[in-house]
């Protein structure tokens, strides 16, 4: 898979795995009970669409994708919430989604399927969380059709993320740690775009 700091700006989709990002926003916004809740079962289905016009804020460097690219996003999931007796919300989830770029007549695909959950979570106090997350993934990679990549494994990490947004901030280590076959994890989303949807 492709990571936060290598890939896509759709909100969802940049964090590893589409139901994650869901867990960080429910983690960061639901307000501290009492006591500890009952564990809380979401269903879910998204989709986003944004057309990356060449030298967009957030996007690819100019001088690498010097053309349009349309991205579409469609995902969906089961998150799984809960409340515990500090208040802190817990996540765990699965997840399946695809996401397509297209440009120059040709499409970029990625699949995704997995599971993801937080394995602990820390109120910084200063308006941040740190949470340690584990996922368990699956992805493949094609070009019109034809497979390029895949990535199969463990992926762990311990994040920053905007307590309020829950907006991801930053890793705490230098990236994410990966356990299996990752074809990707010394790749550029930018330049697999570059190299096979450019003229």
């Amino acid at each position: 898979m492709y990571y936060p700091e290598r890939g896509s700006t759709m909100k969802r989709s940049t964090l590893i795995g589409g139901g994650l990002a869901l867990g960080l926003i429910l983690t960061a916004t639901v307000a501290a009970p009492a006591s500890a809740g009952p564990v809380e079962i979401v269903p879910w289905e998204d989709s986003d669409a944004v057309v990356h016009q060449v030298g967009d804020e957030g996007w690819c460097p100019p001088d690498l994708v010097d053309f349009v690219v349309n991205e579409t996003w469609e995902g969906s999931g089961i998150d799984r919430i809960t409340t515990q007796k500090d208040g802190l919300v817990r996540y765990a989830g699965t997840f399946s989604d695809t996401n397509t770029f297209t440009a120059n007549g040709k499409t970029f695909v990625i699949y995704n399927d997995g599971n993801s959950r937080d394995t602990d979570i820390v109120d910084n106090g200063d308006g941040t969380l740190t949470i340690q997350i584990k996922n368990s993934v699956k992805s493949t990679v094609w070009i019109d059709g034809e497979f390029l990549f895949h990535d199969s494994g463990l992926v762990t990490a311990t994040i920053v993320v905007d307590a309020e947004t829950g907006e991801f901030l930053y890793s705490i280590d230098d990236d994410f740690a990966l356990h299996g076959r990752f074809d990707t994890a010394d790749r550029w989303l930018c330049e697999d775009l570059a190299i096979y949807l450019g003229d």
